[in-house]
């Protein structure tokens, strides 16, 4: 209580003496008032010490000051750049990781659709070539065959050609002079026949990097009988369900 009174008597003086100077012979004092002056930071600093004497912890004015500032919860400058540059490279290798993942996402995807593409262009060429009784023509990038038998799109004894006209176009089947697209992003195309043994090599390409190249070969099973080549002698057909 006693405490309590002293700094309610310590504050008012403050008060007093910050509006009027005073010294230890009271207000107005004739005796050079200046010379007495007790500045109010001064009076801060005695409270203070006054506690921390009370409390067993003797400071002065000056270091409890500062005490304020150096135990003060906070982050230096150093700490927030180096913070700042860790963000930084995390972020960027995250960035990377997503662009790459994506890139190779497009990728296979791309790679898939070509591979897709090419395979059914191929099994559909393998399908009317191996019911040829005839192969009338082959060039580097083109085959023309007689088909013995009739299916829901093509008529017996048809002559089909495939072929590729380079450049942007499709790869065709061609019947009656009518051309129809069996495959885009077509790059190459080759044919190669040795006796009657049918090489058939595609490649589809895309702007965007990605290709595949499929080779298969195909055997003619219904041309007449042959002495050095075995087949069924026009008496095969496939069954499609």
């Amino acid at each position: 209580m006693r405490i309590v009174n002293s700094i309610h008597n310590i504050i008012n003086r403050i008060t007093i003496r910050h509006s009027c100077p005073v010294s230890k012979y009271g207000v107005n004092s004739s005796r050079n008032p200046e010379k007495y002056w007790i500045p109010p930071y001064q009076v801060r600093g005695k409270l203070s010490q006054a506690r921390n004497d009370k409390a067993g912890n003797p400071m002065s004015p000056s270091s409890s000051r500062e005490e304020g500032w150096v135990g003060a919860k906070g982050f230096t400058l150093i700490e927030i750049i180096v913070v700042i540059v860790i963000l930084s490279i995390a972020s960027v290798i995250t960035i990377k990781f997503l662009v790459d993942s994506l890139r190779i996402y497009n990728m296979t995807v791309n790679q898939k659709t070509l591979f897709d593409e090419g395979k059914l262009a191929l099994e559909r060429m393998c399908r009317d070539i191996r019911d040829a009784n005839a192969i009338s023509g082959s060039t580097a990038s083109s085959i023309t065959f007689v088909r013995d038998n009739a299916t829901a799109q093509d008529s017996a004894s048809e002559t089909i050609t495939f072929r590729w006209l380079g450049g942007t176009n499709p790869l065709e089947k061609v019947k009656a002079g009518t051309g129809y697209p069996m495959a885009s992003n077509v790059t190459a195309f080759a044919v190669a026949n040795a006796t009657n043994e049918i090489l058939l090599t595609l490649t589809l390409s895309r702007t965007s990097g990605e290709n595949v190249t499929l080779q298969t070969k195909v055997y003619p099973k219904n041309l007449p009988k042959d002495a050095t080549y075995k087949n069924f002698c026009q008496n095969w057909m496939e069954v499609y369900q």
